[in-house]
């Protein structure tokens, strides 16, 4: 077995992505599994597509086998996300290789980069910085600028690049034996309305199903990656969006209390005041946002700061390790690479939603709320997506047809 693996979103799951498991399979990858974010994704929203769903077209075009990647880190900051995420695949005990896109496409670039992050990390430049109050990013770039060199820094303002960098830095912290390959994004940027030949960012493609353009679609997506979704739309079960919670998340941030606020992750120096006051004073999710953000407050932290309020995400939860394999979908080859796992795992591997609650319950109850939060983000809230009925891993035939 020639094992490669791959962290991914797949929301939806696009050409591009198509494009890394091809590389992947003409560098002698015989074997791929995916690890892949839940109802919650990185940029802290609901996913606008189900888990389910995303992970059939994955399997259907090209992944052997597509694991959960427990919601605690998928809508975690960059550092948190990849060590989460790496850490999961090590779990499954099976050496390869971890395949990734970035926008440089040079691997040993993409190392210097990860090495000098950490001759950065607590350094004195570093603290300037922040003293200034440059939010973190900004600050960790400066700094890099200044150790090694404007070439590195620039590497850290492009979104799959700081991916890439972290995964490495992930996989030298957790003695991994995967080895890291990397291959240039393909055609639009990562959050580019612009399109390139048959690809498309995914945040443009979400914008042309949010807007009822399905046909508009079907160039960018592989043609039964394309089918899964168009039936979804047309079921009215895609589509997500934190947007459609707003009235719950203003409600939920002015009726938590202060010690409960300031216990959620990443939130510190007075964040859980400013916060919460914008919320007293919003009336709509952006008018929120733009209230709490500031220089030293960017947006993104002030979005994963409402995703782990409206998930009752502690900082004790935040630090708990990996501890399981969750399947979603797989075919024939991702059967063989669950059955070497049984021999090599050192985590439990789970098909059945009711046993993962009985041995992790904390992490089984944030998984659960994560499907409502999806489900009542949809357009129109369906009575459908609870962990617990009928949500089953998708076995998935070599040919793409869902058994």
């Amino acid at each position: 077995m020639n094992f490669a693996a791959i962290i991914a979103e797949y929301n939806p799951f696009h050409n591009g992505h198509a494009y890394l498991v091809e590389q992947l399979r003409a560098a002698g990858a015989t074997h791929i599994a995916a690890v892949m974010s839940g109802h919650m994704v990185q940029r802290a929203d609901v996913a606008s597509f189900s888990k389910w769903t995303r992970a059939a077209a994955a399997v259907s075009c090209g992944v052997d086998l597509v694991i959960e990647l427990p919601v605690l880190y998928a809508c975690a900051p960059a550092e948190r996300f990849a060590l989460g995420a790496v850490a999961t695949l090590n779990g499954l005990g099976i050496p390869g290789t971890l395949g990734f896109g970035s926008e440089c496409g040079d691997i040993k670039a993409l190392e210097d980069c990860a090495e000098a992050l950490g001759d950065v990390d607590g350094s004195p430049e570093l603290a300037a910085y922040l003293d200034r109050g440059f939010a973190f990013p900004s600050a960790r770039t400066r700094a890099i600028a200044d150790r090694s060199g404007e070439e590195a820094a620039r590497l850290l303002k492009e979104p799959n690049n700081i991916l890439g960098v972290e995964y490495l830095k992930a996989l030298k912290k957790t003695g991994s034996d995967l080895t890291p390959f990397t291959v240039a994004r393909q055609g639009a940027g990562h959050d580019s309305r612009e399109v390139s030949g048959n690809f498309a960012s995914a945040s443009r493609l979400r914008e042309f199903f949010q807007a009822g353009a399905l046909r508009e679609t079907a160039p960018y997506l592989p043609e039964k990656a394309y089918q899964l979704f168009r039936r979804d739309y047309a079921l009215g079960l895609a589509g997500a969006s934190f947007y459609n919670l707003t009235p719950a998340v203003l409600y939920r941030l002015q009726a938590m209390e202060p010690e409960e606020m300031e216990n959620l992750p990443d939130m510190g120096e007075g964040l859980h005041n400013r916060l919460q006051k914008a919320a007293k004073q919003a009336s709509t999710l952006d008018e929120l946002l733009a209230k709490a953000k500031s220089k030293r407050y960017p947006m993104s932290r002030m979005k994963r700061a409402v995703a782990y309020a409206m998930l009752g995400i502690t900082r004790e939860d935040a630090a708990l390790p990996p501890a399981y394999l969750r399947v979603l979908a797989f075919n024939e080859r991702g059967q063989e690479i669950l059955r070497k796992a049984k021999r090599t795992a050192s985590l439990p591997v789970y098909h059945s939603f009711a046993r993962l609650e009985r041995d992790f319950p904390v992490y089984a109850r944030k998984e659960a709320l994560a499907t409502e939060l999806f489900r009542l983000g949809l357009p129109k809230i369906q009575p459908v997506f609870s962990e617990y009925r009928d949500q089953r891993p998708g076995f998935i035939s070599l040919d793409g047809s869902l058994e």
